[in-house]
């Protein structure tokens, strides 16, 4: 039924089994199948919250590409009604468990379609995929070419661009807060200041790209410059001491997925306001 054919093969097939499956365990099963759909596109077009829907501008591919990613140029997101798409682009991530991990909590989270680089990024093999337990097979995955060409183009259809970077510490006084909200230590800022922005609520206002570097080095200065804002996760503690100053990016980007989807709260006016 479903075009399936199987091979029943001897103990002799043992080291090819092996090799397959790159030395991991396969307890004598082996599955061939295609590669995950990675459609190459340019850009992200223009959304539509009331349709719930957002548009990608597909790059060239052989027709042996297209046979695997397809030709789809609209996808369809829930926006609940009051939120705009947020797509993750995951760049230079060259641990295939740490994209995988991503892939898991961004499908988890809301997350609507996750894009990494061609070039320079963890292949979305078996590791990966296994690390995401299923969650890349259910998420658009775009692949990109260009990253600063398409966070540009990007942007001139009007998607705003969020950088993962470090905040500056700063202090608090006493019934002030340094956060975007009081509960919370993930702070915005312009991209050109270390001014915090508050009560800011990204996906309420503009479809969205949230950018994630690699492990280790974070984000090119290439990619930091295309940024309209900057979100940060600041230490619940002094670090020095440990010199423990970041979190892993997987666990990174779960946590500023979260924050960058939050519903606004919509505060009642006390009957004092009322007049």
């Amino acid at each position: 039924m479903l075009g399936l054919s199987t091979r029943n093969v001897g103990d002799e097939w043992l080291r090819i089994l092996d090799r397959a499956s790159s030395g991991r365990p396969h307890n004598g099963f082996i599955l061939e199948a295609s590669p995950l759909p990675r459609p190459p596109i340019t850009q992200l077009g223009p959304s539509h919250m009331e349709k719930r829907f957002f548009t990608v501008k597909l790059d060239k591919q052989s027709k042996e590409d297209a046979l695997v990613n397809g030709d789809q140029e609209q996808y369809p997101y829930n926006s609940d009604g009051w939120r705009h798409p947020l797509v993750l682009y995951a760049d230079g991530v060259l641990d295939e468990g740490n994209l995988g991990a991503i892939a898991r909590s961004a499908y988890f989270l809301g997350v609507d379609a996750i894009v990494t680089p061609i070039r320079q990024s963890a292949p979305w093999s078996h590791i990966a995929l296994k690390a995401s337990a299923g969650a890349a097979e259910a998420i658009p995955i775009f692949a990109v070419n260009q990253a600063a060409d398409f966070l540009a183009k990007s942007a001139r259809e009007g998607w705003k661009i969020y950088a993962s970077d470090a905040i500056a510490p700063q202090k608090s006084t006493p019934g002030s807060s340094t956060s975007s909200t009081s509960e919370t230590n993930i702070v915005y800022a312009h991209a050109k200041s270390s001014k915090p922005v508050l009560d800011h609520h990204p996906v309420a206002s503009h479809p969205t790209i949230l950018m994630m570097g690699a492990e280790g080095s974070g984000l090119r200065n290439t990619l930091l410059n295309q940024a309209h804002y900057k979100i940060g996760i600041r230490a619940g503690r002094n670090v020095a001491a440990a010199g423990v100053d970041s979190l892993n990016v997987s666990v990174a980007a779960s946590l500023l997925c979260f924050e960058v989807l939050k519903k606004p709260v919509v505060k009642e006016k006390s009957a004092d306001q009322l007049f």
